[in-house]
């Protein structure tokens, strides 16, 4: 079984730069959901996919379209994970820092941020409880939260493929099971 997991086409809007408060990162990041793509050249190899699946976000979604003939089945478990606003007010924090913040506060399990981060892990997991499922060869769009997340999950049932941390626009990034490996997951073990 082969995963084809492949980042959305880039979008018009840009990252933010800058000093910011959460709230206007939390606005920046609807423009970003709400931004048309730019589209570009994609390398999917010589493979024939058979079947395709992506975020129901409108960039995974014409993403997938452009590179997949047939239909396109789409799924909220591909978004990105959402975060909660802090609530700092005004404070203004350099965009890098407030990267940071929010890596800690997954890391650490803050309040602020533990409903979105445990709602997200679960969401990988049934993502990738959904392509096993399928038990064939299928080409995945989504965002890059996601597939650095779901690559780790993947390769962790017996997938071999790249680690990711964050994956480039349009770009396949490959995984695949031996047979083999997954009819011996799912056979009896012998008594000793």
């Amino acid at each position: 079984m082969r995963i084809g997991l492949v980042r959305h086409f880039p979008v018009e809007q840009q990252f933010p730069g800058g000093w910011k408060t959460a709230s206007e990162l939390q606005q920046w990041r609807q423009q970003y959901d709400a931004s048309p793509i730019i589209s570009g050249p994609a390398n999917l190899g010589s493979y024939k996919w058979p079947k395709c699946m992506s975020s129901d976000v409108e960039r995974a979604i014409v993403t997938a379209k452009a590179l997949f003939e047939g239909p396109v089945e789409q799924t909220m478990l591909l978004r990105e994970p959402d975060f909660a606003t802090f609530g700092t007010g005004g404070l203004r924090l350099p965009v890098g820092l407030w990267r940071w913040v929010l890596r800690l506060a997954w890391a650490t399990g803050h309040k602020s941020q533990r409903t979105c981060r445990d709602d997200f892990r679960r969401r990988v997991k049934s993502a990738a409880d959904l392509l096993e499922s399928r038990a064939t060869d299928i080409l995945v769009v989504s965002h890059a939260g996601m597939m650095a997340y779901l690559s780790e999950e993947i390769r962790r049932r017996g997938f071999t493929g790249p680690k990711l941390r964050i994956a480039q626009h349009a770009k396949l990034y490959l995984y695949e099971r031996n047979p083999a490996v997954s009819a011996s997951k799912h056979s009896p073990s012998r008594p000793r």
